[in-house]
């Protein structure tokens, strides 16, 4: 793919939406372009549009054309990513991004040559390659599940059927904020309390249940507040004031309301992947084996739950004794000695 685009033209990248739903990114880059239309075909949406922002983030920081980035550019953005705040797995999802984007630039004409600078010796092992690579180093992530009184003071707080149907189904149903909001009328079988997920996480469409109250108060919501308004709308979700008015709900939106509801109840680091994570354990704790959940939730990664087991010391306790107790071990001591 050869560039008429000048090696000194820094990078513009702009967003076209229609309906809170990005439909197309515009450069004047054609390498951008090739690659951005590559995540699209091969990608999720959602992955898309994360590359889309992530490409813009870092070319607003370092205004130059790809042939021109250096592995110091890239050292001096994570800097400032880190002043700015973002955490090690924010920082290097964008690393990751970047790095998939210069080795696609491998493929094309006048590149040839061209070192990836997040890992700029790709002949060595990936052991070796992690200590040229750029990733932030960072413990195990243990995320955070709400106790079962948070939750029922968070769901005690919700103001509309509509923010209760929404955090019920990232709770027991476990379904990404992503999902939540992208789901649509013709997505949902009332007959059987089912949800096709129809574009998921690495493309694993899959088919989610409710539960009966999730259910209920689904219908609450269509019955009492969604009615007939915006019938051109195919989204469940959507705005009910100011300019978000009759658009979808966006991942934004849930964000910004379970941190309300978070803040109003005295529950800090309220934020929505977290009633996902409580949802998964509590599958786990309640003994649904690994495979079933795995498709329920939509991983493919038999190891993909590990982060999820938020297992406490008094539950880890409490299974040992019952697994434990149900043998008669011999240890030459009279019960009560």
């Amino acid at each position: 793919m050869k560039s008429n685009v000048s090696r000194n033209q820094s990078v513009d990248i702009t967003f076209r939406w229609e309906n809170g739903h990005l439909v197309k990114v515009i450069t004047k880059y054609p390498h951008i372009d090739h690659f951005l239309n590559l995540i699209k075909t091969t990608r999720s949406y959602n992955t898309w549009v994360n590359y889309a922002h992530d490409l813009k983030v870092f070319f607003t920081y370092v205004p130059k054309p790809p042939i021109m980035i250096s592995r110091k550019d890239c050292v001096e953005f994570i800097m400032q990513q880190d002043k700015e705040g973002y955490s090690d797995a924010t920082i290097n999802r964008r690393l990751a991004c970047l790095s998939s984007f210069f080795n696609e630039l491998k493929f094309m004409e006048g590149f040839e040559d061209f070192r990836n600078p997040i890992y700029p010796r790709m002949n060595l092992s990936k052991n070796q390659q992690r200590n040229f690579g750029l990733y932030r180093r960072r413990g195990k992530r243990i995320p955070t599940i709400f106790t079962e009184e948070e939750i029922y003071l968070l769901l005690d707080s919700l103001r509309t059927w509509r923010d209760r149907t929404i955090v019920m189904l990232m709770w027991i149903s476990c379904l990404r904020v992503s999902e939540v909001v992208s789901i649509r009328f013709d997505d949902l079988e009332f007959s059987h309390r089912r949800i096709h997920i129809p574009v998921s996480k690495n493309h694993n469409a899959r088919m989610v249940f409710m539960d009966s109250p999730t259910f209920r108060v689904l219908n609450r919501y269509l019955d009492e507040e969604r009615q007939f308004q915006f019938p051109n709308i195919e989204h469940i979700f959507v705005g009910f004031k100011g300019k978000a008015k009759g658009k979808p709900f966006s991942v934004n939106a849930v964000q910004k309301m379970v941190k309300y509801y978070g803040d109003k109840c005295g529950i800090f680091n309220v934020h929505a992947h977290r009633f996902r994570h409580t949802g998964i354990t509590r599958l786990v704790q309640q003994g649904m084996a690994e495979p079933v959940i795995r498709k329920f939730v939509g991983h493919s990664n038999p190891g993909s739950l590990t982060p999820y087991l938020h297992l406490s010391d008094e539950y880890v306790a409490k299974e040992f004794e019952k697994t434990y107790g149900a043998f008669q071990i011999y240890t030459g001591f009279q019960k009560g000695d």
